[in-house]
């Protein structure tokens, strides 16, 4: 069976949850730039170690943007951001519930799901300094 660059070989989701075809060249090339930051983060991070010093590195960071610990958002069902571990994301969120046996809820176009941030931002500190 010949492989042609323009086979179909899945679909690709957007934003609106409509759906594209996915071809065999746009596979292959989202295969070698994930392939390629791989190694990138690698070289980055050599170790356990290395990968932890720029964790906190990241999260001190993001602490100058005047981000704080999750634990710390406001617990009256106002809106707020957050950043999830694994996730580039900003999310809005709001906590439900009494502390500490509450729950962090995402907030997205059409969806709600439960979440577990790592930091928060009220939303008025992240509109002032952008």
């Amino acid at each position: 069976m010949d492989m042609d660059a323009n086979d179909i070989v899945g679909h690709k989701t957007l934003r609106d949850g409509s759906h594209e075809p996915l071809t065999r060249k746009e596979a292959d090339q989202i295969r070698l730039a994930v392939n390629a930051n791989k190694q990138r983060i690698a070289e980055l991070m050599p170790d356990e170690q290395a990968a932890l010093h720029m964790f906190t590195d990241a999260f001190h960071r993001l602490m100058d943007f005047g981000w704080s610990e999750a634990m710390y958002c406001p617990k009256d069902g106002s809106m707020f951001h957050v950043i999830e571990a694994g996730s580039s994301g900003i999310h809005d969120c709001c906590y439900d519930g009494t502390w500490p046996n509450g729950y962090y809820e995402i907030h997205t176009d059409d969806d709600i799901c439960y979440s577990r941030p790592v930091l928060y931002r009220k939303i008025a500190s992240a509109e002032q300094s952008q």
